[in-house]
């Protein structure tokens, strides 16, 4: 997805929501600051009160490329 257009799809969603996730360095590198990647270990519906547990992989731990 381009930025442009991922910027205008963020706050389509909700307004606000683009500079909440992206940021910029001292260097004026950017900064996703939320993505998604995970692992579904069963199917099924998900309500709003399911609970969602993380496991965070063992240090250290690295920032993933835009793919």
């Amino acid at each position: 997805m381009e930025l442009e257009a991922g910027k205008a799809q963020l706050d389509h969603f909700q307004q606000g929501l683009t500079a909440a996730v992206l940021g910029r360095d001292e260097q004026g590198n950017l900064i996703r600051k939320a993505g998604i990647m995970g692992i579904v270990l069963s199917d099924g519906v998900v309500f709003p009160e399911d609970p969602i547990v993380v496991e965070l992989p063992p240090e250290p731990h690295f920032p993933l490329e835009r793919v």
